[in-house]
């Protein structure tokens, strides 16, 4: 019968390892069902906390421990008897919450206990959780579980042992179990609730939101798992298929695959992989020429000629001068006068025209500090010359070939040059 008043209630909620107790406990929270005061702390392998009664977790962990099995519950007994000498200390824990009006813990331990705590609660409820055997071996791996490196198929095996307990206290139990997938929790939470509700006359309030996709791997591209399960453990995908047939409340969701899934997945899922790689290779070469890249721009920047380059740019900027060839344009403006012009000074003395260049620079006394820094980095420059101006330039156009000859500097002028600009 429906307790249509929910005037008390106590609610255990459990399924095997890693397939979402801790997420289903947390709806049920915070839905209004006291789930204890001392809960086990948050880690690495469960960041938003394992939700779980330390009281009852420590009374399972004693009880397996005495009789020599797993505190983590890794046993191929589908129930483990209790001893007389725990009864009283588990009577004492349900004492101790009965002032709550709804109450209950979560433990995964607690699925081989169930026909124990049934004696003692006689009305209490069970929540039952299930999750694909592929992601819960996959997440079993993940967290590396000593128990499992030495024995991989020891996970598929304690997937098989508890979910087979579950269904038989659930037929044996009906109206007193909910049992859902947990992929149902997640998508659906409200829902859950919900028909938890109207299966015992609850009312619950609807939870917040509390799932977060990056804590969960629902990879859709596992077929490559299925089908290794479907193959060579048959059992457990007979177990997952009764589970989902029984499921309260189920929402449509691909069935469990078959046996003979195996050839029409297993290159399918090999070519995503492949493809997979392929990108990711690509991608790390990609990282590896951008960084190339990096490095080749770095060593230019702090290489003289970088420097002499950023400087001389300085220098144009400041005079004003474009980025045109200076000596062609010069020679451009000479052909078009059939003479030049001679500057002569008081004393009659025709002036050269690098003289006159150099005076020019003398004059332009606020950029001494960035001439001499360009005369300092050209003569520490130690690249090959790419003109050898000991060789006169030459030009197979006469008439620049004539203006190179009149204008074109002479060794001994690019040394007057650079003595008098390091003398500005």
């Amino acid at each position: 019968m429906k307790n249509t008043t929910q005037d008390r209630a106590v609610v255990i909620m459990t399924g095997m390892h890693r397939s979402g107790t801790s997420l289903t406990a947390s709806l049920l929270q915070d839905s209004g069902v006291f789930i204890g005061d001392r809960l086990m702390a948050a880690n690495s392998a469960n960041p938003q906390g394992y939700f779980e009664d330390l009281d009852f977790v420590e009374f399972h962990q004693n009880v397996l421990q005495s009789q020599g099995l797993s505190s983590a519950g890794w046993t191929t007994d589908s129930v483990v008897e209790v001893r007389s000498e725990y009864i009283s200390i588990a009577k004492d824990l349900i004492s101790a919450r009965e002032k709550h009006k709804i109450w209950g813990w979560k433990d995964p331990r607690t699925t081989l206990f169930l026909d124990f705590w049934s004696g003692l609660i006689p009305d209490a409820k069970y929540v039952f959780v299930f999750r694909s055997p592929w992601q819960v071996v996959d997440s079993l791996f993940r967290r590396g579980d000593v128990a499992f490196r030495t024995n991989p198929n020891l996970a598929i095996e304690q997937w098989c042992n508890y979910n087979r307990a579950i269904i038989d206290f659930y037929r044996r139990y009906e109206e007193r179990c909910f049992l859902l997938e947990i992929d149902t929790a997640i998508d659906r939470p409200n829902l859950s609730i919900e028909l938890i509700n109207q299966k015992w006359g609850w009312n619950l309030r609807s939870p917040k939101l509390v799932y977060k996709p990056s804590l969960w791997n629902r990879d859709s591209q596992n077929c490559y798992r299925q089908a290794l399960i479907a193959q060579f453990f048959p059992q457990a995908i007979e177990i997952y298929q009764q589970l989902q047939q029984l499921e309260d409340g189920s929402i449509d969701r691909p069935a469990a695959p078959q046996a003979f899934d195996l050839k029409t997945v297993i290159l399918q899922d090999w070519s995503d992989l492949q493809r997979a790689r392929l990108n990711e290779r690509q991608l790390k070469i990609a990282n590896m020429e951008i960084s190339k890249l990096q490095s080749l721009v770095a060593a230019m920047e702090s290489s003289k000629f970088w420097q002499l380059r950023q400087s001389w740019f300085a220098f144009k900027a400041k005079l004003n001068m474009t980025s045109s060839d200076a000596i062609y344009q010069n020679y451009l403006s000479a052909t078009e006068r059939d003479t030049e012009e001679i500057e002569v000074k008081s004393t009659g003395r025709e002036i050269a025209p690098l003289d006159k260049y150099i005076q020019r620079l003398k004059r332009n006394v606020p950029f001494k500090q960035t001439l001499k820094k360009i005369a300092r980095t050209v003569a520490d420059l130690s690249y090959p010359s790419v003109i050898d101006i000991r060789k006169p330039a030459q030009s197979k156009n006469s008439k620049y070939q004539k203006w190179l000859d009149r204008h074109y500097p002479k060794s001994g002028d690019l040394s007057k040059l650079r003595t008098a600009t390091l003398t500005l």
